[in-house]
This record gives structure tokens, C-alpha cells and sequence, in this order.
């Protein structure tokens, strides 16, 4: 056997030199997978040109992964599994936390520490917040792990993340509410545009509220029906506020709107009486190079934006208020399809993979 190994003699020809690299296959595995947010990643993953799902686990059910979610049929074989987290750890690259809240605080600072190249997206709010105290006060537990939140990193790339997701173990990925009002008053705090309390009412699809039913989520109660829910005490108030650094405070009242997916955000942003025209020029400053973020005329429809990764954004502007509409798929860019780009940049993959797909349309 020569030096170079069983298959050769170790010498490559200037062919095999000049060709491109293989792309890297990553493992990934899911916790949680029989909700709406494991139910969209497993989707999205099953269709990333670098990603080999390896596992999806389940607390509830068993059998084909099929079975519980009939749309995925013919394109996985997987089968729902009981395996623990920190068996999954030791052979992928990256665990998707899929699960209630206190199920990441709980046990991802034990997979971390167990597997040290893993990488870990949580998507649930049990990482979103600075300390214990705000998590028991919002989340209404104690935190398990109040000193590994200073571990997260937040995911939210096109509002000044990008290079600490890419260098991070733990990644905190937005609430769909949170990331849909960051994304349309972060520019305008960054210009320093922001001047008294910004209000916002953001209306949300049924989906948004997981697949358990309840009587705010049973289809009876929704269909034909609209109404606020949880005014100026809704849970991702602090966490906006935190994103913000301080440059701005939130007023936010969340609705509840007869459609299953989506998210539609209007922001009442006060400014200072003759910089009105600085809003449009800061949010295209902000946007023009992001790959999901696009500036609409007029004001962005939810359908446009559902089953995708982009948010759309309008602007208009007014006598001392500039008012900013955004619409995102609250499964998607509000939840799956950002932890796939947060892996993405975790991963030092292209951070498009397995994202660039238009909207449904209807």
C-alpha cells in the first residue's frame, strides 16, 4: 500500500486539483419535530442542498414521519424518535430545539457542553431574554440555566447580528412578532429617527399560536373573527425593547386574524417634524444588499411572503409619524426559515441555501 492511501498513489492529477470542492454535508437534528415550527424546518431542511436530516424527535408520537405530516410524503423516510438530545449531539452538527418553552433552557446548555463543536438554534423564547428575573417574569418559570444566557446570541442577521451569529455555539432565534416589529423600526432607531414611544399593532394567523388547540386558536373562534389579545403585556415586548439597545420603546398590541399563516405590521414611528423623508432613504440604507428583505410600493400583502423567507416593507410618512407595514410568513421568517439562515452563517454555508423560493401567492 502506497503512502497516499488504499485508493492511490496520494498524487492528484491537475484535474482533480483545479476542481471545485465537494460541498460539505451537514448532520442536523431536530427536537420536536410534531409542532408547526419542527413540521416547517424538517421542510425547508429536507430541501438544503448541504443538509442531511439525521433525526426528529418526538415526545408524543411515533411512526413515519409521513403519517403526522401528510405534505412531507415521498420526500423523507425518517421516523419519529425518542432519542435524547444529548445522544443527537455526538453525531450531528447542529440540533434544532423545536420545542416549548423550558424545554432549550433545560437541556441545551447539557448538549453544549456535551458535544463541543455542536452548534444549537433554539427556537423557543428560552434564550431571547438577558437574565432569570426576565425570564420568570415573562415566561412565568424559573429559568434552569440563568447563567448560560449570556451564551446566546440573538438571531436576527439584517439588524447588526450577522457576524456574532456566525461565530456563535447558541443562537436565540426571534419570536415571529419580535422579528417582524425589529425589522420594521430597527433602521429608523439605528438613524436616530426615533423620537417618543413607538406603537405597534401586529396581527398574526392561527399558526403562530402552535398546533395544540385552545380555545384562542379552535378554528370556530377565529374563522370570521378579529381581536386583540394580550395589549402592552405581550412576552416579545422585552424582547423588541432588548433588541433595540434602549433606542426606542414599544407599545404593542397583538391581534388575532382568521388566516393560518402570516404576519402583518404596522408601526406608528415618531420622528422629529421635517426629517420625515430620512425614513425611506434609512430603511433602503439598511436593506438594499439583505436577500430577504424587500422595500414594496405602496403596503406588502401577506400572501405575497407565505411559505417564504422574505418580509416586505412599505413606508409612508406624515406630519412628525412615519409609518412603517411589514408582512412575513410567521413560520417561516418568523421562525423556520430564519433558523435555517442562522445555521447557515453558524455553518459558514452560503446564507441563502435552502431559502431563495418565492412566495405561495394566495
Amino acid at each position: 500500500m502506497s503512502k497516499g492511501g488504499f485508493y492511490g498513489t496520494g498524487t492528484r492529477t491537475d484535474a482533480e486539483r483545479n476542481a471545485p470542492a465537494r460541498p460539505r454535508t451537514v448532520r442536523a437534528a431536530i427536537v420536536g419535530g410534531t409542532g408547526y415550527g419542527g413540521m416547517e424546518l424538517l421542510r425547508l431542511l429536507l430541501e438544503h442542498p448541504q443538509v442531511k436530516v439525521t433525526a426528529i424527535t418526538s415526545r408524543t408520537d411515533t411512526g413515519s414521519v409521513g403519517d403526522v405530516h401528510p405534505h412531507l410524503r415521498g420526500f423523507t423516510e425518517l421516523a419519529f424518535t425518542s432519542a435524547r438530545a444529548t445522544d443527537l449531539a455526538r453525531e450531528n452538527d447542529v440540533l434544532f430545539f423545536a420545542t416549548p418553552h423550558g424545554v432549550a433552557a433545560k437541556e441545551a446548555p447539557v448538549v453544549l457542553d456535551a458535544a463541543p463543536e455542536l452548534r444549537v438554534v433554539d427556537l423557543s423564547g428560552d434564550f431571547r431574554l438577558a437574565t432569570g428575573e426576565a425570564y420568570l417574569e415573562h415566561y412565568g418559570k424559573p429559568h434552569p440555566h440563568p447563567e448560560r444566557l449570556a451564551d446566546a446570541v440573538y438571531g436576527a442577521p439584517e439588524c447588526g447580528w450577522r457576524a456574532q451569529i456566525a461565530a456563535a455555539r447558541l443562537v436565540a432565534n426571534p419570536g415571529c412578532h419580535a422579528y417582524a416589529t425589529l425589522l420594521a423600526v430597527w433602521p429608523l432607531a439605528q438613524a436616530g429617527l426615533v423620537e417618543g414611544r413607538v406603537a405597534v399593532a401586529s396581527v398574526t394567523g392561527s399558526s403562530g399560536s402552535g398546533a395544540s388547540p385552545s380555545a384562542g386558536t379552535h378554528h370556530p373562534e377565529r374563522f370570521a373573527n378579529f381581536r386583540a389579545y394580550k395589549p402592552l403585556q405581550h412576552q416579545h415586548v422585552p424582547e423588541i425593547e432588548r433588541a433595540l439597545a434602549g433606542e426606542a420603546r414599544i407599545d404593542f398590541v397583538p391581534h388575532s386574524a382568521p388566516l393560518a399563516r402570516g404576519i402583518h405590521v404596522t408601526a406608528f414611528v415618531p420622528v422629529p417634524r421635517g426629517r420625515e423623508a430620512e425614513a425611506g432613504g434609512a430603511l433602503r440604507s439598511a436593506y438594499e444588499a439583505e436577500p430577504f428583505v424587500r422595500l414594496v410600493p405602496g403596503t406588502p400583502e401577506v400572501r405575497a411572503v407565505a411559505g417564504s423567507n422574505f418580509a416586505d416593507l412599505g413606508v409612508a410618512a406624515g406630519d412628525g409619524l412615519v409609518v412603517v407595514t411589514l408582512a412575513l410568513d410567521n413560520l417561516v421568517k418568523g421562525m423556520a426559515g430564519t433558523a435555517v439562515q442562522n445555521m447557515n452563517l453558524m455553518l459558514g454555508l452560503p446564507e441563502t441555501a435552502g431559502l431563495r423560493r418565492p412566495g405561495l401567492g394566495l
